[in-house]
């Protein structure tokens, strides 16, 4: 066997370990974690009809494949987060021997090893491979149609054009972000027209344009189906979310999050203030460069232009940019990251790579231990909690109303579950919250409840409404954090009265510790009694003291 064939399985065997390695980082205890909201959706647009899944996601800001591939796949192996998550996993892994293929059509083994590396400790690629949505199928769908796409150009053979078309279509079910991807695939094929993309080989560049627009109405008459309902949907309702304007500071929050996944705030706060430096840095490395190749150009189209684009309808039109909606960018960015690495030399570049290989590590063990991860959503514990403490005489009133899904998944109490605004997940829209909308679902839910367990996430829409609404009505009796932004409010709303009579030496603090053995429930004598100010009570005064029953 001679040296070069034992450089080949070298190299073979380092994929192999990267692809292993990627393996276990996904796989590691991934059904300890409770179920995130977006997983508890899944879940449960997937247990129903594939017809009914149809139904739904036309109204929803996703398309269909995925969760009628999970209907399947529940049917087959149980509705269990981690049965879930691990069809999420299998795509994410497959991700990382198709990142090498696409790699190897832009950089050496050494280099396409290197962004291979780079998505398999990715925390960002991990963290949704652990998921039970649709990104790691993106993600892969992506990478094939990248790859595809680029043997296509520099060959122009018959089997890639089929296997384009059939990962394209895959594509346009799978995410609407993925038609930036053919956006991207456009554009530089069009820029690029009179750029020779094979040295070795004259490609007729009418005959290719032929082709992929046979492919482009391929792709038109296998979407039009569900276009045609989509439009026929509209003004019956969306189950959307609404989504904020993005600013600069999101777009730089994106790639910091590409890069090192989901950090605590403080951390996140203090990387991104790098970025002048980062940025000062590409200029001076990008000044020394010679004009840019047809492969380093389209890493680069492919990498900016899905952001530039989304930002600026979300900015002129409407808000839809969403970091994890972008994951298609991601395949291109490692892979771009692992070339200018590869340009750095001698001890700079060691350098360079330690450093940017242990903070990927560390951000990784970070993402997975901190309890400060806002996206971290502890469901369980919080729904585990509210089973236990809850009568048949209290109600348990979810803000905003999408948190039906991960609470019906754990919840087992006795109380009757509703939300704010009152809502009907089978029927359509969420109602518009308005103080209006506030005043008559609270005296609907209301009735003659004992508690109110108002269970908020405080940075979604709606959550904060409710919570100051009722914080103004009723009396709040207990306040309880279970993640970074889920938190329980309960409050009393029925009450049973005693009368006592003030004798010296009492304060209504210490007349709430008798009756409550709790101070602070001074509150609730006041509010019973009408007392402007609780300080001032006088001797044989008769006090109304409610009491839980």
């Amino acid at each position: 066997m001679n040296k070069k064939c034992l450089e080949k399985y070298k190299y073979y065997f380092i994929l192999a370990g990267l692809i292993g390695l990627g393996i276990f980082l996904r796989l590691w205890e991934i059904g300890t974690e409770s179920l995130r909201l977006d997983e508890a959706q899944s879940i449960w647009q997937a247990s129903h009809t594939t017809e009914f899944i149809r139904f739904y996601t036309l109204k929803n800001v996703h398309l269909p494949l995925h969760n009628t591939f999970l209907h399947f796949w529940i049917a087959l192996f149980g509705g269990k987060a981690i049965a879930g998550r691990i069809s999420s996993a299998i795509f994410g892994i497959l991700s990382l021997p198709a990142l090498y293929l696409l790699s190897r059509e832009f950089l050496k083994r050494k280099w396409a090893l290197t962004a291979t590396g780079i998505g398999a400790i990715s925390p960002f690629w991990i963290w949704y491979s652990r998921e039970i949505r649709m990104y790691t199928l993106l993600t892969l769908i992506t990478v094939f149609s990248y790859y595809f796409f680029v043997r296509i150009i520099r060959t122009n053979q018959l089997k890639n054009y089929i296997f384009y078309t059939i990962t394209n279509i895959i594509g346009i079910y799978t995410h609407y972000f993925f038609f930036l991807v053919l956006l991207v695939q456009a554009v530089f094929f069009l820029s690029t027209w009179k750029v020779k993309w094979n040295n070795k080989l004259t490609i007729p560049k009418k005959r290719v344009l032929y082709n992929f627009t046979a492919v482009v109405i391929v792709l038109i008459i296998a979407f039009s189906p569900w276009f045609y309902a989509f439009i026929n949907s509209h003004g019956s309702g969306t189950l959307a979310p609404e989504l904020i304007k993005p600013s600069s500071f999101n777009i730089f929050l994106s790639f910091f999050e590409f890069t090192f996944g989901y950090q605590p705030e403080n951390i996140t706060t203090a990387m991104i203030a790098l970025w002048p430096l980062v940025t000062l840095m590409g200029f001076v490395f990008l000044e020394k460069r010679r004009p840019i190749k047809p492969s380093i150009f389209l890493m680069v189209t492919g990498i900016l232009l899905p952001v530039i684009f989304t930002f600026s309808v979300s900015i002129l039109y409407k808000p839809i940019y969403l970091t994890r909606y972008l994951i298609i960018i991601t395949p291109f960015y490692y892979i771009f990251i692992a070339w200018v690495l590869s340009q750095s030399k001698g001890l700079f570049q060691k350098i360079f790579i330690s450093i940017f290989g242990i903070s990927l590590i560390a951000a990784f063990i970070n993402q997975n231990t901190s309890p400060d991860i806002t996206i971290k959503e502890n469901y369980r514990e919080a729904i585990n909690y509210i089973s236990g403490e809850t009568s048949h005489r209290d109600i348990v009133v979810l803000a905003p109303p999408y948190m039906i899904y991960p609470f019906q998944y754990y919840y087992h109490g006795p109380a009757q579950i509703t939300s704010i605004p009152i809502w009907n997940k089978r029927k359509g829209a969420i109602p518009e919250i308005t103080p209006e909308k506030l005043i008559q679902d609270i005296e609907i839910i209301k009735g003659n409840r004992q508690r109110i367990f108002l269970f908020i996430a405080d940075d979604l829409k709606g959550g904060l409404e409710a919570k100051n609404f009722l914080d103004n009505k009723f009396t709040k009796l207990e306040k309880k954090q279970f993640s970074k932004t889920l938190w329980l409010n309960v409050y009393q709303t029925e009450y049973k009265q005693k009368v006592y009579a003030i004798k010296d030496g009492d304060t209504l603090s210490s007349v709430a510790y008798e009756f409550y053995q709790n101070e602070s429930f001074y509150k609730i004598i006041a509010q019973a009694n009408n007392l402007t100010n609780p300080d001032f009570i006088e001797i044989g005064q008769s006090l109304k003291i409610p009491s839980f029953p």
